[in-house]
């Protein structure tokens, strides 16, 4: 037996043995939703960031006379802050997965964590400084996503058994909807405080040097090297498992195969759907159909919410379903993960802002059903690219990161002044004509 590994360990409590993967699972979790929190800050403060503050406390942390200023951007700049992060986390992709292929994601992914810890806690002095030293750092804090699907692909194949791929993937997936529901709600809430918008910057600093603190006391990339992992777990760990040690990625052949192809296809149109519920609730939500920004703030969180819950649940029942073949399993979750946001995408069109809490609740349904994926190409991808899915997933985040690129240029094409009757233009006049025609 590896030395590393304690059969039972002396001190370990005794809820937690042989249950080192969970720990692991959870500490990943918090990195990955804090760091898709810190580029989501500006999602919401920029709607409170119009608003100047009479503030009569210390300039702390030049508080004051940041909150004195107003910003005010254009739709087109708008976007551009928003697609900056996408920019970012591309460029950082590769350079970082291949150093993370050559050394391990242990240093790699700590770096990166405190790296957006800092650019979050800049972010409100580059606005006060202007508006291209805010888009520079918006670039910058971009970077803290770039790690975050090869992470996922590194913890489910060398942390889960064989029957929980599935259970890990909508676990640490669930980082998509873990992050608006911390930053939508405490946004709200400190936007409309004394101590304003700047303070939703300095709180994710603080909470993502913590969380990437501990990650770096208790994470290793492998079980074997933990010394927490009893022998027993560490056997459940690679019971039916090929070769989990690093090997040279066969690039030409994983470009040609059609199957991965088709995953990196179904990611693309994944993440544009997600990408555009989550950048973009908030403006849809306050702008759109008249919320408050006090209720815009739980309002954007509850979607998700209810996301992360059908997630597991439906990573849950892939990894158990024995009805069907693992190709149908995937085609099924699939079919309903994606068809399903499209169909509720369209009744969305459709919703008049006369009637905004079903314009909400149709806002709930398209990103909970989306929460199927984790059985459909997520699971596809565990299964199929085996100690090569850090590589395939690695590509999923640089999709992700396009989309998040994509969807402000897509929105901005269609919506100038964000008015509901601009959305779709040939489907909106019809809808307005016939609101008209109905009094």
């Amino acid at each position: 037996m590896n030395s590393a590994v304690s059969h039972e360990s002396k001190g370990y409590p005794s809820k937690l043995r042989h249950r080192t993967r969970f720990l692991i699972l959870f500490i990943c979790l918090l990195c990955l939703a804090i760091s898709q929190s810190n580029t989501l800050t500006l999602n919401f403060t920029i709607i409170c960031m119009s608003t100047s503050y009479n503030v009569t406390s210390m300039d702390f942390l030049m508080n004051k006379r940041i909150l004195e200023k107003r910003y005010l951007y254009s739709a087109s700049e708008s976007n551009s802050l928003f697609s900056a992060v996408a920019i970012g986390a591309i460029t950082a992709v590769y350079p970082f997965m291949y150093i993370i292929q050559k050394t391990g994601s242990h240093a790699v992914v700590t770096l990166v964590g405190f790296f957006s810890a800092l650019t979050t806690a800049l972010i409100p002095w580059m606005a006060y400084l202007g508006y291209y030293p805010l888009l520079a750092m918006r670039f910058f804090q971009g970077m803290g996503l770039s790690t975050g699907f090869t992470l996922i692909g590194i913890v489910t194949r060398q942390w889960s058994m064989q029957a929980q791929g599935a259970f890990f993937f909508a676990c640490l997936s669930c980082f998509f909807q873990l992050g608006p529901i911390f930053t939508m709600p405490v946004s709200g809430a400190l936007c409309t405080s004394s101590i304003g918008w700047p303070s939703v910057y300095y709180v994710h600093s603080l909470v993502t040097i913590l969380i990437f603190t501990v990650f770096f006391v208790f994470y290793r990339e492998n079980p074997i090297s933990h010394k927490l992992v009893t022998q027993l777990e560490l056997s459940k760990i690679q019971r039916g498992k090929r070769e989990t040690k690093r090997q040279p990625v066969p690039l030409r052949q994983i470009l040609k195969d059609p199957v991965v192809l088709s995953i990196w296809a179904t990611a693309l149109a994944n993440f544009m759907g997600i990408q555009l519920t989550m950048q973009f609730s908030p403006t849809y939500l306050h702008k759109i159909l008249g919320f408050s920004v006090k209720d815009t703030g739980p309002f954007s969180a509850l979607p998700q919410v209810i996301t992360a819950f059908v997630k597991v649940s439906a990573g849950y029942s892939a990894d158990k379903l024995g009805c069907c073949s693992p190709n149908t399993s995937v085609r099924i979750f699939n079919s309903l993960a994606l068809g399903g946001m499209s169909l509720t995408f369209l009744g969305l069109a459709y919703i008049p802002t006369s009637h905004p809490y079903m314009g909400l609740w149709m806002l709930v349904v398209s990103c909970a059903i989306i929460g199927f994926n984790c059985g459909g190409f997520f699971r596809c991808s565990a299964i199929y690219a085996a100690q090569h899915n850090h590589f395939v997933m690695g590509m999923n985040s640089f999709l992700n990161c396009l989309a998040a690129l994509i969807a402000p240029v897509f929105v901005n094409f269609f919506v100038k002044y964000d008015t509901w009757n601009e959305c779709v233009p040939v489907l909106c006049k019809r809808v307005a004509s016939r609101v008209d025609q109905d009094g």
